[in-house]
């Protein structure tokens, strides 16, 4: 039987390229998405929809993973974006970015207790932000970091049952509305100086779920951007 895997944000952007890879290889994947799904048909794919800001919706999506289950992995990787200038009512702001980031993958692990296959694996989707913040997104970094930390002490809680890792990315796939200028400012402070495309995070989760010995560790995918002179906050885009 092929193995199963649970990406959650898992139909658009980097989501659907995960989804399209263990789709390729082979994998049964059960894909999250909220609004929308960019997926095409496929006999090995499961679509699941849940708004993961909305405490109901979480809960219903954690009674459907129980039955879909045992998985082999999950990718944590859905994930909000919004700059702390354009909330409106910040108690909200705040709480959305909380709930995406922690409160959803707190409670679809719990919900997944008893339901791993054996060696099975976990992957959450940080951001360099968790370590260096951006005041600009005081919120999403935040909740961020909440997100990591959470991750480090699973890996200790599912120790020799479910390994635990955290992939940070960096500037790897800009949006369309990021300018020329943006673009050449983020990249100024990689030390690779070139977008690396999704398939960057493609290949550091496929490590990750393969290697065996790696649990509780966080793994940048930046370019060597943490490691540069601190990133410039004050440009926008």
């Amino acid at each position: 039987m092929s193995k199963k895997i649970l990406i959650t944000g898992g139909a658009r952007r980097l989501g659907k390229i995960l989804s399209e890879h263990y789709l390729q290889q082979g994998w049964q994947v059960v894909a999250h998405y909220n609004t929308r799904s960019e997926l095409e048909p496929h006999e090995q794919l499961t679509l699941v929809r849940a708004d993961l800001s909305v405490p109901e919706d979480i809960a219903q999506l954690c009674t459907e993973l129980a039955v879909l289950g045992p998985f082999d992995a999950v990718i944590h990787n859905a994930s909000c974006f919004t700059p702390d200038s354009a909330a409106t009512d910040l108690a909200t702001h705040i709480d959305r970015h909380q709930r995406v980031h922690v409160m959803a993958p707190m409670m679809i692990t719990q919900a997944l207790s008893g339901r791993w296959a054996d060696g099975a694996s976990m992957i959450s989707i940080s951001d360099i932000y968790a370590d260096i913040p951006n005041q600009r997104f005081a919120a999403y970094c935040a909740s961020k970091a909440g997100l990591q930390n959470w991750s480090l002490s699973m890996a200790q809680r599912l120790a020799g049952k479910v390994r635990v890792n955290v992939i940070q990315p960096g500037p790897v796939k800009f949006l369309p509305e990021h300018d020329e200028d943006y673009r050449h400012r983020v990249l100024s402070q990689s030390l690779i100086g070139k977008e690396l495309g999704y398939g960057a995070i493609v290949n550091a989760c496929d490590y990750l779920l393969n290697a065996e010995a790696v649990t509780g560790t966080v793994m940048r995918v930046d370019g060597g951007r943490f490691v540069t002179n601190r990133y410039d906050q004050t440009f926008s885009g």
